[in-house]
């Protein structure tokens, strides 16, 4: 059975998806219903409040063209491991419209809460977002989505909505020229401000209104 998906009332959002950019599964339907699955080495945290994600992808690719159809997208954030890493290589393969990704890597789709195109059910985090704005540029389309909601495996955050490090496991895509291997995300180290002087105040009560309760 899939795992239970907690979803999370939008002040949890932001610190759901962490880190800022990450390794992602993404999730459109074209105008036949048909689902398209894609993998994305960069996929970044771009806006707070309204919580707002950005992505690329190759002109005239399927995700592309759904999205610029008036698909909206669901991200998927996979974990760091062998099963789940051999599963976004075979969904960033070039098959051809119209045939799933998800049927070809053993995924599981699952309903969204509020947009068409389904979750992951093995990626421990999601985030439904409707399309803000969209840009050509160098043969890559840029991608700004508005999170409309966030749903979660439920033993992979606290009570207050923090990530569970050790249970989702983030993941970082290396990058072409490494030919297929990623990096752990997911160790964390707290780090203090060794500065004295008005800009640390003036950050700190920034950063107090960022992440007020909403």
């Amino acid at each position: 059975m899939p795992p239970t998906k907690l979803d999370q009332p939008r002040k949890y959002w932001d610190r759901l998806f962490a880190p800022s950019s990450a390794l992602a599964m993404i999730t459109t339907v074209d105008g036949q219903g048909r689902v398209n699955a894609a993998s994305y080495g960069t996929c970044t945290r771009v806006h707070h409040e309204p919580m707002g994600i950005a992505f690329t992808a190759n002109v005239g690719a399927d995700n592309a063209n759904n999205i610029l159809a008036g698909s909206a997208f669901v991200v998927n954030l996979p974990r760091f491991d062998q099963e789940s890493l051999e599963k976004v290589r075979i969904v960033g393969l070039p098959f051809p419209p119209g045939v799933s990704e998800l049927d070809k890597a053993g995924l599981t789709a699952i309903p969204s809460t509020i947009v068409k195109p389904p979750r992951i059910a093995e990626c421990p985090r999601h985030f439904e977002c409707t399309v803000e704005w969209t840009k050509e540029w160098s043969n890559r389309l840029m991608i700004v989505g508005k999170v409309v909601a966030a749903s979660v495996d439920a033993d992979c955050v606290d009570a207050e909505g923090y990530v569970l490090w050790d249970k989702v496991k983030s993941a970082h895509y290396c990058g072409a020229p490494y030919g297929g291997q990623f990096v752990a995300a997911y160790e964390k180290v707290p780090a203090d401000v060794p500065y004295e002087g008005p800009e640390v105040e003036a950050f700190l009560k920034r950063e107090r209104g960022m992440f007020k309760e909403h």
